[in-house]
Protein backbone atom coordinates (compact mmCIF):
# COMPACT_ATOMS: atom_id res chain seq x y z
CA UNK A 1 0.00 0.00 0.00
CA UNK A 2 1.45 3.35 -1.07
CA UNK A 3 1.58 5.92 1.67
CA UNK A 4 -0.36 9.13 1.17
CA UNK A 5 2.84 11.19 1.31
CA UNK A 6 4.49 9.12 -1.45
CA UNK A 7 1.31 9.25 -3.54
CA UNK A 8 1.11 13.06 -3.24
CA UNK A 9 4.81 13.42 -4.04
CA UNK A 10 4.45 11.25 -7.15
CA UNK A 11 1.33 13.17 -8.19
CA UNK A 12 3.20 16.49 -7.96
CA UNK A 13 6.11 15.11 -10.00
CA UNK A 14 3.71 13.96 -12.72
CA UNK A 15 2.00 17.37 -12.77
CA UNK A 16 5.35 19.16 -13.04
CA UNK A 17 6.38 16.93 -15.93
CA UNK A 18 3.06 17.57 -17.69
CA UNK A 19 3.51 21.35 -17.20
CA UNK A 20 7.01 21.24 -18.63
CA UNK A 21 5.92 19.18 -21.63
CA UNK A 22 2.85 21.34 -22.23
CA UNK A 23 4.82 24.56 -21.99
CA UNK A 24 7.45 23.18 -24.36
CA UNK A 25 4.81 22.57 -27.01
CA UNK A 26 3.05 25.88 -26.40
CA UNK A 27 6.08 28.15 -25.85
CA UNK A 28 5.65 30.97 -28.31
CA UNK A 29 2.16 29.79 -29.21
CA UNK A 30 -0.16 31.66 -26.92
CA UNK A 31 -3.50 30.96 -28.50
CA UNK A 32 -6.05 28.20 -28.32
CA UNK A 33 -9.33 29.94 -28.77
CA UNK A 34 -10.07 33.38 -30.10
CA UNK A 35 -13.44 34.99 -29.78
CA UNK A 36 -14.06 36.37 -33.27
CA UNK A 37 -16.91 38.68 -32.30
CA UNK A 38 -16.35 42.41 -32.58
CA UNK A 39 -15.52 44.11 -29.26
CA UNK A 40 -18.33 46.02 -27.63
CA UNK A 41 -18.35 49.79 -27.94
CA UNK A 42 -18.38 51.99 -24.86
CA UNK A 43 -22.06 52.71 -25.40
CA UNK A 44 -22.99 49.01 -25.41
CA UNK A 45 -20.54 47.91 -22.68
CA UNK A 46 -22.37 47.32 -19.40
CA UNK A 47 -21.76 49.78 -16.59
CA UNK A 48 -22.28 47.38 -13.68
CA UNK A 49 -22.99 43.83 -14.79
CA UNK A 50 -21.14 41.50 -17.11
CA UNK A 51 -21.80 37.96 -18.22
CA UNK A 52 -18.73 35.78 -17.71
CA UNK A 53 -20.80 32.63 -18.27
CA UNK A 54 -19.00 29.40 -17.32
CA UNK A 55 -15.91 31.45 -16.44
CA UNK A 56 -17.44 33.24 -13.45
CA UNK A 57 -16.10 32.02 -10.09
CA UNK A 58 -15.79 32.99 -6.45
CA UNK A 59 -12.49 33.14 -4.63
CA UNK A 60 -11.21 34.06 -1.20
CA UNK A 61 -8.04 36.10 -1.62
CA UNK A 62 -5.04 35.72 0.66
CA UNK A 63 -6.01 38.93 2.43
CA UNK A 64 -9.37 37.33 3.30
CA UNK A 65 -11.52 39.21 0.79
CA UNK A 66 -14.27 37.26 -0.99
CA UNK A 67 -14.35 38.18 -4.68
CA UNK A 68 -16.10 37.02 -7.83
CA UNK A 69 -14.88 37.47 -11.37
CA UNK A 70 -18.10 39.37 -12.05
CA UNK A 71 -16.95 41.98 -9.48
CA UNK A 72 -14.58 43.18 -12.22
CA UNK A 73 -17.37 44.04 -14.67
CA UNK A 74 -16.47 47.09 -16.71
CA UNK A 75 -12.74 46.32 -16.62
CA UNK A 76 -10.39 44.36 -18.84
CA UNK A 77 -9.46 41.30 -16.77
CA UNK A 78 -6.77 38.68 -17.10
CA UNK A 79 -7.44 35.52 -15.08
CA UNK A 80 -4.14 33.72 -14.57
CA UNK A 81 -4.20 30.10 -13.36
CA UNK A 82 -0.77 29.24 -11.97
CA UNK A 83 1.29 27.69 -9.16
CA UNK A 84 4.46 28.91 -7.42
CA UNK A 85 6.37 25.72 -8.34
CA UNK A 86 5.57 26.01 -12.07
CA UNK A 87 8.59 27.19 -14.10
CA UNK A 88 6.58 28.70 -17.00
CA UNK A 89 4.51 30.55 -14.38
CA UNK A 90 7.70 32.01 -12.92
CA UNK A 91 8.86 33.01 -16.41
CA UNK A 92 5.68 34.87 -17.36
CA UNK A 93 5.05 36.67 -14.06
CA UNK A 94 7.56 39.55 -14.51
CA UNK A 95 5.84 40.45 -17.79
CA UNK A 96 2.44 40.37 -16.11
CA UNK A 97 3.77 42.68 -13.39
CA UNK A 98 4.93 45.16 -16.07
CA UNK A 99 1.57 45.02 -17.84
CA UNK A 100 -0.31 45.50 -14.56
CA UNK A 101 1.81 48.52 -13.64
CA UNK A 102 1.37 50.02 -17.10
CA UNK A 103 -2.37 49.48 -17.59
CA UNK A 104 -3.96 49.11 -14.14
CA UNK A 105 -4.94 52.78 -13.86
CA UNK A 106 -6.57 52.55 -17.31
CA UNK A 107 -8.91 49.71 -16.26
CA UNK A 108 -6.80 46.54 -16.50
CA UNK A 109 -6.98 43.96 -13.70
CA UNK A 110 -5.38 40.60 -13.05
CA UNK A 111 -6.84 37.88 -10.84
CA UNK A 112 -4.35 35.19 -9.88
CA UNK A 113 -5.82 31.77 -9.15
CA UNK A 114 -3.24 29.44 -7.64
CA UNK A 115 -3.66 25.66 -7.73
CA UNK A 116 -1.98 22.70 -6.05
CA UNK A 117 -0.10 24.80 -3.53
CA UNK A 118 -0.36 26.37 -0.09
CA UNK A 119 -0.64 29.85 1.32
CA UNK A 120 2.96 30.20 2.50
CA UNK A 121 4.34 29.33 -0.95
CA UNK A 122 1.99 31.84 -2.57
CA UNK A 123 2.93 34.58 -0.11
CA UNK A 124 6.62 34.00 -0.87
CA UNK A 125 5.92 34.13 -4.63
CA UNK A 126 3.91 37.35 -4.24
CA UNK A 127 6.73 38.93 -2.25
CA UNK A 128 9.48 37.75 -4.61
CA UNK A 129 7.70 38.97 -7.75
CA UNK A 130 6.09 42.08 -6.19
CA UNK A 131 2.57 41.05 -7.22
CA UNK A 132 -0.10 43.64 -6.38
CA UNK A 133 -3.25 42.03 -7.79
CA UNK A 134 -5.79 39.75 -6.08
CA UNK A 135 -4.53 36.19 -5.54
CA UNK A 136 -6.22 33.18 -3.99
CA UNK A 137 -6.23 29.38 -4.10
CA UNK A 138 -8.92 27.44 -5.98
CA UNK A 139 -7.88 23.94 -7.02
CA UNK A 140 -11.11 23.19 -8.90
CA UNK A 141 -10.73 26.18 -11.26
CA UNK A 142 -8.92 24.02 -13.85
CA UNK A 143 -11.93 21.72 -14.08
CA UNK A 144 -14.36 24.65 -14.36
CA UNK A 145 -12.26 26.30 -17.08
CA UNK A 146 -11.43 23.05 -18.87
CA UNK A 147 -7.70 23.62 -18.39
CA UNK A 148 -5.35 20.63 -18.52
CA UNK A 149 -2.14 22.24 -17.34
CA UNK A 150 -0.73 25.45 -16.04
CA UNK A 151 -0.20 28.25 -16.61
CA UNK A 152 -3.39 29.16 -18.40
CA UNK A 153 -4.61 32.73 -18.78
CA UNK A 154 -7.91 34.17 -19.97
CA UNK A 155 -8.39 37.76 -21.13
CA UNK A 156 -11.90 39.19 -20.77
CA UNK A 157 -13.61 42.28 -22.18
CA UNK A 158 -15.42 44.70 -19.85
CA UNK A 159 -18.72 42.96 -20.73
CA UNK A 160 -17.39 39.57 -19.60
CA UNK A 161 -16.87 38.04 -23.02
CA UNK A 162 -13.65 36.15 -23.66
CA UNK A 163 -11.06 37.88 -25.82
CA UNK A 164 -8.57 35.02 -25.84
CA UNK A 165 -7.42 31.95 -23.93
CA UNK A 166 -3.67 31.54 -23.54
CA UNK A 167 -2.34 28.04 -22.91
CA UNK A 168 1.08 27.62 -21.37
CA UNK A 169 3.65 30.36 -21.02
CA UNK A 170 2.27 33.71 -22.17
CA UNK A 171 4.70 36.38 -23.24
CA UNK A 172 3.79 39.96 -22.36
CA UNK A 173 4.35 40.89 -26.03
CA UNK A 174 1.43 38.63 -27.00
CA UNK A 175 -0.84 40.20 -24.36
CA UNK A 176 0.07 43.87 -24.71
CA UNK A 177 -1.66 44.62 -28.06
CA UNK A 178 -4.79 42.75 -26.97
CA UNK A 179 -4.93 44.67 -23.68
CA UNK A 180 -4.44 47.99 -25.47
CA UNK A 181 -7.13 47.17 -28.04
CA UNK A 182 -9.60 45.98 -25.41
CA UNK A 183 -8.98 49.00 -23.14
CA UNK A 184 -10.25 51.18 -26.00
CA UNK A 185 -13.71 49.91 -25.11
CA UNK A 186 -13.40 51.58 -21.70
CA UNK A 187 -11.89 54.79 -23.02
CA UNK A 188 -14.52 55.05 -25.78
CA UNK A 189 -11.93 55.24 -28.58
CA UNK A 190 -13.32 52.20 -30.32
Amino acid sequence: MISLRKYLFNSHIIIIIICIIASTFTFGQSQKKTDKRKPQTKESAPKVAANYGKYNFSLKTLDGKAIKLSDYAGKVVLVNIWAPWCQPCKMETPGFVKLYEQYHKKGFEIVGVAVQTNESEIRKFIYDYKIRWAVGIKDDITKQYGAFGIPNSYLFRPNGSLVKEFIGYTDEKALKPLIEETLKIISGKK
